[in-house]
């Protein structure tokens, strides 16, 4: 029979501290990447533990992470809330092992907090941190610089096997097998975009103003050409993302932030966790929207305790957002200190998935990852220096892969290393050619036939009732015929009046920085009284335009047309950022084509129908917040400027030079801005003044812009006639204020239809000096003498996402009186009260 002794206790034991416990003593390391299913981007904050354990780490910003352990398990899992779980077998026989995850979205997850009695802790923190955002906050800082490495990559996604068999893909199939290796679990997206910027960015708070001097770039994308201006967004114009501020623009649509000074009345906060991020020891705060239809975020903020900074952000925009054709935007943020106190963002993430059209095609998604880093404080630039929004090193286009190994703060996976040569193979697809250049002629208006282009095709067919049917084929120069110079022009004939009209004009580009030119015309061609060509043929992209009216503006029946020929030549330059000014000398020719006479002696028979004017134009235009870039041989704005537009222009007339029958000056000043009230909506505002100090004909004073079509136009008076009142000196006031949904989102039923409201108002005031009253006595219009002209608007836009409908009252100048008599004057022409008015309009 076995005896227990006490040597017996020691074996025992020994044997337990060096037999069954060895394994547990072998330190194993496991480290990986946490990447999303579907985008394969990185995940960071997300929580990795040995199953079962608290033992565990977080995943860095791009999604890597580390784990060290002596504890034996048999899995290790990785967890982040909105997302599945996902558990993964240790190889226990390993020290060192790698261990990859890919998370997929957890679709069944309740978006709801469960709320319970008493006081919220993380209404304190929050409002801590709104105490203190004024001390962080980047915007206070006078001045800084910084070094900056900007990634941006769009993708083709929802690319099913089927839609792979297509014979367009048939070039890449093999290249694509490649990138599914790659990818893992989840499937490639085609790439469509990838670029790659270094650059050194300048701000100065006042004047506020901002320069990019870009070190290196490198893009390649499917619909690239020469002298495209898509190598001009570069790489700073995506780190504006700033959570301090009011409202974050997401492409250029403000949403609230939750550390806004009103966000409590949008959000409900609640603190779920608590944990050291590097020296700081943070509360991690749920921010979840009170309603999720509204401009407002969802997801998480890290507050540092006892210094109450953000230091971390990872927020969504709620997937119920009235937000058009955006499906998900995804954002991340990393924040580190300066030495003037302020946080500036050290890593920017953000994701902007589109909706797909149908569940068997295929969508876009945008991605776009920002390092920033070397900060440096109160060293102030001088102000010339700003006076250049980018600078392009010389050889900014020309840095080798071996450079670019050098230059980038973070490095490519390997699927961003096969973007360029994917691009390259798919644009060279010819199916992909013709769709490109397909797209190029829908949005830009122009088919490109080697160094010409020709267009617009909006005026390609027009009806009126002096020239019947209209063809008109018009045309421009491209850079292929020269950088230099521009030439454009049309020719159009009228099968009813059975004559040629024309325009031709040239231009010369002396200075691309700053942007100087000079130019002349000639042209002969019809058109209505009060309107005027455009024959500085600027470009915008980014701004509404009404398309449908400035359609119908050219059909119809043309009571007070006149003949043109003009003959004017120009000069204009950019003076400084911002500041433009342009200098026209012209002499237009105008012959009436109604009954029209003008002059001091309404009895004589030999009063002036035809007259001839010869004009000094000074144009000036003022706009510190404008972004413009080249598109081979054009300037466009990009986008809308927060700062107010302001332009200005000075018209002397010069008496007997080439024939002018008149010596006169005007002047006039407008005002114009976009206003961002984050979650209330946005306010757009037109302001203009002006004065005529001359007795001239009524053509060549102020007439207010009607329009009798059925399409509702910004800046016009909608229930307004056709030149139905002049003057000498004048106010307009153009007015709308975008609500986004704000009421209609809380309406039950109509929310899900994501309508939005819209208020306007179009006002005139003016009147007409005695001088001109007798000059033009014998002519026909009103004269806004007695009261303000004002009509107020109501309408709902959003429709189908581009409809827009606009309920309009005439409030003024619609007595039984006034109609009567404007009645009288204009035979077969009545005044309206009210009216419906459709139009076309995208908003995101």
């Amino acid at each position: 029979m076995f005896a227990f002794r006490p040597q017996h206790l020691f074996s025992l034991f020994l044997l337990l501290l060096w037999g069954i416990p060895a394994g547990a003593q072998q330190e194993l390391l496991m480290k990986g990447r946490v990447t999303e299913l579907g985008t394969n981007d990185g995940m960071p904050y997300v929580n990795v533990y040995l199953s079962g354990t608290l033992t565990g780490t977080t995943t860095d910003f791009e999604g890597y992470y580390t784990l060290k352990t002596t504890l034996v398990r048999d899995s290790i899992t990785a967890r982040y809330l909105g997302y599945k779980p996902r558990s993964k077998r240790i190889r226990k026989t390993e020290k060192l092992q790698t261990i990859d995850f890919q998370l997929v979205k957890d679709s069944k997850m309740l978006e709801g907090v469960v709320i319970h009695p008493g006081v919220n802790p993380a209404i304190r923190i929050v409002q801590n941190a709104l105490d203190n955002k004024k001390k962080y906050n980047k915007e206070s800082l006078e001045n800084i610089h910084y070094k900056s490495y900007t990634k941006t990559e769009a993708d083709i996604d929802n690319m099913t096997q089927k839609i792979r068999k297509w014979k367009i893909f048939k070039p890449i199939v093999s290249m694509y097998d490649s990138m599914d290796v790659i990818a893992g679990e989840s499937k490639a997206n085609l790439p469509v975009y990838f670029s790659e910027v270094v650059s050194d960015v300048y701000y100065q708070k006042d004047p506020k103003k901002k320069r990019e001097n870009v070190k290196a770039i490198r893009m390649n994308f499917i619909g690239k050409k020469d002298g495209s201006a898509a190598s001009q967004l570069t790489g700073s114009d995506f780190d504006n993302y700033n959570f301090y501020s009011e409202n974050v623009d997401i492409l250029k649509k403000p949403f609230l932030s939750p550390l806004a000074d009103n966000a409590m009345t949008f959000y409900h906060y609640y603190l779920i966790d608590s944990m050291l991020i590097g020296k700081d020891f943070c509360y991690k705060i749920n921010v979840v929207p009170k309603n999720m239809q509204d401009a407002v975020f969802k997801g998480y903020i890290w507050i540092a305790d006892t210094s109450w900074v953000v230091k971390q952000i990872d927020l969504e925009i709620p997937k119920e957002a009235n937000f058009n054709l955006v499906e998900r935007v995804h954002i991340q943020q990393e924040l580190v200190p300066t030495e003037a106190g302020p946080w500036m963002p050290s890593k920017t993430r953000i994701l902007i998935d589109y909706v797909d059209i149908t569940e068997n095609f295929v969508s876009m998604v945008l991605k776009v990852y920002q390092n920033c880093s070397d900060y440096v404080v109160s060293q102030p630039m001088p102000s010339e220096f700003f006076d250049k929004v980018t600078q392009f090193a010389e050889d900014a286009l020309l840095k080798t892969t071996t450079s670019w190994d050098t230059l980038r703060t973070e490095k490519l996976s390997k699927l961003e290393e096969m973007n360029y040569n994917v691009i390259d193979t798919v644009r060279l697809i010819p199916v992909v050619k013709h769709g490109v250049n397909a797209l190029y002629f829908l949005f830009m208006g122009y088919l490109t036939l080697g160094p010409l282009d020709f267009g617009h095709y909006i005026n390609l067919y027009s009806y009126n009732s002096y020239e019947g049917s209209r063809v008109r084929l018009g045309f421009r120069t491209n850079n292929k015929f020269s950088k230099d110079w521009i030439l454009r022009g049309y020719v159009a004939y009228g099968f009813l009046d059975k004559g040629w009209k024309y325009n031709l004009q040239g231009e010369r580009i002396i200075s691309r920085f700053p942007w100087t030119k000079v130019g002349a015309q000639y042209r002969d061609d019809i058109e209505r009284v009060g309107s005027s060509f455009d024959y500085a043929g600027g470009q915008s992209i980014g701004n509404a335009n009404n398309l449908l009216y400035s359609t119908s503006y050219v059909f119809g029946d043309l009571r007070q047309f006149v003949r043109k020929n003009e003959a004017r030549t120009w000069y204009e330059t950019e003076l400084r950022r911002g500041l433009t000014q342009r200098i026209t000398f012209q002499n237009v020719r105008t012959f009436p084509l109604f009954p029209f006479t003008f002059g001091n002696d309404p009895f004589s028979i030999f009063q002036q129908r035809n007259y001839s004017i010869t004009e000094l134009v000074f144009d000036t235009r003022l706009s510190m917040g404008d972004l413009f870039i080249q598109n081979g041989n054009e300037r466009m704005a990009f986008g809308v400027s927060k700062s107010p537009v302001f332009n200005f222009n000075y018209t002397m007339g010069i008496k007997n030079l080439f024939g002018s029958d008149f010596e006169y000056h005007k002047v006039s000043l407008s005002v114009s801005q976009r206003i961002k009230w984050g979650i209330l909506g946005t306010t757009m505002y037109t302001f203009t003044a002006g004065k005529v100090f001359s007795a001239v004909p009524y053509t060549l004073l102020q007439i207010h812009m009607g329009n009798e079509t059925p399409f509702f136009a910004s800046n016009v008076f909608n229930l307004m006639n056709y030149a139905e009142f002049v003057s000498d000196q004048f106010l307009e006031a153009h007015v709308q204020h975008y609500f986004m949904g704000l009421i209609f989102n809380r309406v039950p039923l109509i929310k899900k239809w994501h309508l939005r409201e819209v208020l306007s108002c179009n006002a005139a005031y003016g009147n007409l000096s005695s001088n001109n009253q007798v000059f033009n006595q014998n002519n026909h219009f009103s004269e806004l003498n007695k009261m303000p002209y004002v009509e107020l608007g109501a309408g709902i836009t959003n429709i189908f996402d581009i409809l827009r409908f606009d309920f309009i009252y005439r409030a003024t100048y619609n007595d039984a009186q006034y109609i009567q008599q404007y009645q009288a004057q204009n035979s077969g022409y009545g005044i309206h009260s009210w009216g419906i008015k459709v139009s076309l309009q995208f908003m995101l």
